[in-house]
């Protein structure tokens, strides 16, 4: 089964499952879930500021266990 990785938070899973948002451009976004979706569009929030995402681990030097 093919896996996507979330543009915002960068966990990966399925495919069939979140949101893809298309830009004009032609790229792709793919969203897990709608709190990736609003904290990444309309609220414009830093994914290095956000304490459950992946970039938020790399920056802090936390533990990059992933869930299953």
């Amino acid at each position: 089964m093919a896996t996507a990785k979330c543009v915002f938070c960068g966990i990966e899973q399925e495919d069939y499952k979140g949101t893809y948002m298309f830009k004009n451009d032609g790229s792709t976004n793919y969203y897990c879930g709608s709190k990736c979706y609003k904290s990444h569009i309309k609220l414009h929030r830093d994914r290095k500021r956000a304490a459950w995402t992946e970039a938020y681990r790399n920056v802090h030097k936390k533990s990059s266990a992933k869930k299953n």
